[in-house]
């Protein structure tokens, strides 16, 4: 009974809540609200491309050398297994990282909408070291038409020649940090102007957790960031359970017309 009061009383301080609140009477919501759910997966979107380029600084376009301009983006991802049953993680390593995004202007690299086939900026991928942790060198995302900035993310775990593990997600940013990013005259962004979609109206974002009653996925996909002067640094911890895995439909509050925009309708996860 002390250990029940305890985690109840740690539930309220670290939520103060109607949410914290409703996870005393719900064992799931209480994993939850501790942070022991798996990473809900969203969307691919239709703009991956299985480049298979095997690099830690996807600035580069290898096709012709040019860099893509943008304030730097030092992306970590940390990539564990969960038993929701016990709260255990444990580091996946060798796990296969993908992660794409658009350009400072709204691109996306070889794709026939945005009329960039043959290019490949600001896609790569890169295997978990023994810790399960990725890292990246990249531009802060420019937005697009219909969602609001976000880096899409393709985890896969490989037996073989055959795939034992498939995850894909994607990543959000701090609204009020975007903002003053985009505003800054010094950057591209400026040219661009602020995004057409807020996290309140992006279809993704507002898309539904299965493993949540009430809640929206983009609130449990947003990075922690810290900004200096010349680079943000971004984190994410991926938690994996194959067993009670965390799925998303879209909200369609959002069109998603723009580049890169995603198709209507929900997705279903694939589990092989």
């Amino acid at each position: 009974m002390p250990h029940l009061i305890n985690t109840r009383r740690r539930i309220l301080l670290q939520g103060g809540s109607a949410f914290a609140a409703a996870a005393l009477g719900s064992p799931l919501l209480a994993q939850a609200a501790l942070g022991n759910t798996s990473t809900v997966e969203v969307t691919e979107g239709p703009y991956f491309v299985d480049e298979l380029l095997n690099r830690s600084d996807i600035r580069y376009d290898p096709t012709d050398g040019t860099t893509q301009s943008g304030l730097l983006l030092l992306l970590s991802v940390n990539i564990s297994t969960l038993n929701t049953a016990t709260g255990v993680t444990k580091p996946l390593p060798g796990a296969m990282v993908d992660i794409w995004h658009c350009n400072a202007q709204g691109l996306y690299s070889d794709v026939s909408a945005n009329s960039t086939v043959g290019k490949k900026f600001l896609r790569g991928y890169q295997v978990a070291n023994a810790q399960g942790r990725v890292q990246f060198r990249s531009i802060y995302p420019g937005w697009y038409s219909g969602r609001s900035p976000h880096i899409h993310c393709k985890v896969r775990q490989n037996t073989g020649t055959a795939s034992a593990l498939e995850l894909t997600t994607q990543f959000f940013f701090d609204e009020q940090l975007t903002q003053q990013i985009y505003a800054d005259t010094n950057l591209p962004y400026w040219t661009h102007g602020q995004p057409d979609q807020p996290h309140s109206t992006d279809q993704v974002y507002q898309g539904s957790n299965s493993c949540l009653t009430g809640a929206v996925a983009g609130d449990s996909l947003k990075l922690k960031l810290t900004r200096t002067a010349s680079y943000v640094s971004a984190r994410f911890d991926i938690l994996i359970d194959t067993s009670a895995r965390c799925t998303s439909s879209e909200s369609g509050q959002s069109g998603g017309s723009g580049p890169g925009g995603t198709p209507p309708g929900g997705f279903t996860p694939r589990t092989v």
